[in-house]
């Protein structure tokens, strides 16, 4: 029979899968398929279906959506199905008209498999993703991925070109950025991204971000790294022809010494802060290539221990604490072990073993070698002149003490006697073991110290004391050094030449001990809190003469037994001689009429 029209087409009409078996009478969506194979459909009207033998609908009963067939009312179970498709997937293949395909029409996941040329005639934007997504995950995305049946440790995996003519017409590439594959181990992977840009005429690899390090400049070229802070156009600056790494505030305009490899530059106050935590040690480490630490200054945070180190070769040389504001050369521990220790409230302390203390060397004409000033006014020296040594302004003195330990006003140039009783003085002494860096350590957890390093050498706390009552030599006793508690044994120092005094009571007196200088009141803390005194003996000093005698140059004098002075009656040094007037100016007179001349002491 003929009919007017198109003729069908073989293969045009497909009976879909029976999709029954799902009907709950509350299914609505199925997926279309023909022979297990999903099919995509672009007109609802290109189904003929029917449930429970009855046809439905097309746009009222069911409407389609790519793959997925939707009823308006969701089938009972056990409802019978049956559909044919009418004409090819999507309504067959056309050609649309120029400009007339929206987004709307290209499927959600969409795979092109040839190259694509997107090209404009403007600077406009070119290609825009854009999410409208309200959640908080990320959006659009672009994927770059290279599908490789065989990945192998170095595949390159994308690359982004920006392309560009130069003045000649070619099309040259400008800038690189390239995905790498470092490792495709499963469970380990690795990747890293390269950043390549055309320097003079050459393409160079100016970044590279590696999985273990960030590096600019990958090709050791002459390119510099330079940040801008609000004030500083080289607030950092990395200067890759001279291999410098310069921190700037502000221009200073000096020239860095030649070879140097980090500069701190300001034209103002110069900073450089290295800030820990509040118990933690802060360190700057120098070293080689069989060394990393050879030498070391570090900075001990822990409050109450605060101290800055300096570490050469194989421990510590020189300390500076905060708490006693004291400077430790050559040793980490106050007390009597070898080294110096400096600061105001004691002065310089210098312990060594077998050598001098103290060496002075004049290297060129003769001169003073030692000078001793009082409030920045020279009062005597040391001096040399060939192989002779003086002592210039020199008053030679030896401690003394009265016997009941008493402090009375005793007016200076006063003449003073021996008792035949040998002074006492007494300390307290702790021995303190050496100590060992251990684990726990923050030195140690820092990897400025190794564990068995000595922390603090052996020492000896030794504090000089007034023998309490009901103490005596052996006994325990507390005492502070330095800052630290310790208990220790009360000894008796030695001492074979010092002997107790009292003011001459005695005329013409063979027993002079010199004249009564002062009281020592350093506030030290050695003198063990005793009343000793500073008696001079020999040299130049000052002489307590009796109100009732007149004394010249070269006059002898012995005591008057008063604590005064009186002419020797005659021009003979003995025994009973304490000095020889140099000078009949009085120097002081005293309320008591006595009065203080010059003079050499012979006693």
């Amino acid at each position: 029979m003929s009919y007017i029209g198109r003729d069908l087409r073989a293969g045009a009409f497909r009976q879909l899968d029976d999709i029954s078996s799902g009907f709950d009478g509350s299914t609505t969506g199925f997926t279309m398929q023909v022979n297990s194979g999903n099919v995509q459909l672009g007109d609802v009207n290109q189904i003929l279906l029917s449930l429970g033998g009855v046809i439905q609908k097309p746009g009222t009963d069911f409407t389609i959506s790519t793959s997925t067939l939707t009823f308006t009312t969701a089938p009972a179970a056990n409802t019978s199905f049956f559909a044919i498709l009418l004409g090819s997937d999507n309504g067959g293949t056309v050609t649309p008209t120029d400009g007339s395909v929206t987004g709307d029409k290209i499927a959600s996941n969409l795979s092109i498999a040839t190259n694509v040329t997107i090209t404009t005639a403007d600077n406009t934007d070119t290609l825009t993703l854009k999410s409208t997504d309200a959640d908080a995950a990320e959006g659009p995305n672009l994927i770059l991925q290279r599908d490789s049946g065989s990945p192998a440790d170095g595949d390159d995996i994308a690359r982004i070109d920006f392309d560009a003519d130069n003045d000649a017409g070619e099309v040259t590439r400008f800038v690189t950025l390239r995905g790498n594959i470092s490792d495709v181990s499963d469970g380990s992977e690795d990747g890293q991204f390269l950043m390549q840009q055309m320097i003079a005429g050459s393409e160079v690899n100016t970044m590279r971000v590696k999985p273990d390090e960030i590096v600019f400049n990958d090709s050791s070229i002459d390119l510099d790294f330079r940040v801008e802070s609000n004030g500083s156009a080289n607030m950092l600056f990395v200067d890759g022809g001279n291999d410098e790494v310069v921190i700037q505030k502000a221009s200073s305009g000096a020239t860095a010494t030649s070879g140097s490899v980090l500069i701190v530059e300001d034209d103002d106050n110069t900073e450089l802060s290295i800030l820990g935590g509040s118990s933690s040690v802060l360190a700057i480490n120098f070293g080689h290539s069989g060394d990393a630490d050879d030498a070391i200054i570090s900075y001990n945070t822990t409050s109450g221990s605060e101290n800055m180190g300096f570490t050469v070769g194989s421990g510590e040389k020189m300390r500076l604490e905060a708490e006693f504001g004291a400077l430790l050369v050559n040793k980490t521990t106050h007390g009597n072990t070898t080294g110096t220790v400096m600061n105001d409230a004691n002065g310089v302390f210098t312990v060594v073993s077998g050598a001098a203390v103290f060496t002075a060397n004049r290297l060129a004409n003769d001169g003073i070698i030692v000078q001793l000033n009082q409030a920045n006014s020279q009062e005597g020296n040391i001096s040399v002149s060939g192989s002779t040594v003086s002592y210039n302004a020199f008053t030679g003195s030896h401690w003394s003490r009265l016997a009941d330990n008493s402090k009375p006003k005793i007016l200076r140039g006063t003449i003073m006697e021996s008792l035949d009783t040998m002074m006492d003085w007494y300390q307290v002494r702790k021995d303190i073991p050496e100590v060992k860096y251990s684990a726990e350590d923050q030195e140690v957890k820092d990897g400025s110290k190794n564990v068995g390093d000595i922390k603090n050498k052996a020492d000896t706390a030794v504090q000089s004391i007034a023998l309490p009552e009901g103490k005596s030599v052996g006994d325990s006793m507390d005492f502070s050094f330095w800052g630290n508690d310790y208990t220790g044994t009360i000894v008796k120092e030695d001492d074979v030449k010092h002997t107790y005094c009292k003011i001459s009571d005695t005329a013409d007196s063979k027993k002079v001990y010199g004249l009564f200088h002062c009281w020592d009141d350093a506030d030290d803390g050695l003198d063990g809190e005793v009343n000793d005194m500073e008696i001079a003996q020999v040299g130049t000093y000052i002489i307590r003469v009796n109100k009732d005698v007149t004394v010249e140059a070269g006059d002898l004098l012995v005591s008057n037994g008063d604590g005064t002075a009186k002419k020797q009656d005659d021009d003979i040094i003995r025994s009973k001689t304490v000095a020889k007037v140099n000078s009949n100016i009085k120097v002081e007179t005293y309320s008591d009429g006595s009065y203080t001349v010059p003079c050499t002491l012979h006693c």
